[in-house]
């Protein structure tokens, strides 16, 4: 696919260097062929320095454009039942608000979504693997060395997209 943006004509085409993983959370995975790891985007506890959201948005934009991307790939929202379930999933779907404007903003397509069982599932065989299983299955099956859980899911999202769509 061409896009045309004034005189110039640019080719769309979505290739493994265009495309990011992002396991969006207070601690952010990311994977792409650029680079991985875990952003912190923890909010400081004194009032005036409550910044996360605009950090989440300037890092992930800066990112995008550094190196070109031009697919996020992200992990979907599920709703947990208990008390801290709940409150990571509001925080989940704030981030995720932010991804979808930033992407509305930079003339992306919309993030797509997955369901963190189905990536389960396809890398360690267990849909409700726990942590150290999708660190440990990140390490033999991608001989990568994640720095924490955020960062193997990242990587594993990543795998499985490009390997769906086969880029």
């Amino acid at each position: 696919m061409k896009t045309n943006h004034g005189d110039k004509v640019e080719d769309s085409k979505v290739t493994l260097d265009n495309v990011m993983s992002v396991d969006i959370a207070t601690h952010t995975g990311y994977y792409s062929t650029h680079g991985s790891g875990t952003w912190d985007f923890t909010e400081s506890m004194r009032r005036n320095n409550n910044k996360q959201h605009q950090a989440f948005r300037e890092t992930l934009i800066d990112f995008i454009q550094k190196y070109n991307i031009k697919q996020i790939v992200a992990e979907d929202v599920s709703c947990g039942r208990s008390m801290s379930q709940f409150k990571a999933t509001v925080k989940l779907s704030e981030f995720r608000g932010i991804l979808m404007e930033i992407c509305d903003s930079l003339d992306l397509p919309e993030p797509v979504f997955i369901n963190l069982k189905t990536v389960k599932k396809w890398a360690t065989g267990n849909g409700n693997a726990d942590k150290e299983m999708m660190i440990r299955f990140c390490k033999t099956r991608w001989k990568t060395n994640p720095v924490d859980d955020n960062e193997a899911d990242a990587t594993h999202i990543f795998m499985y997209y490009i390997r769906k769509f086969n880029l």
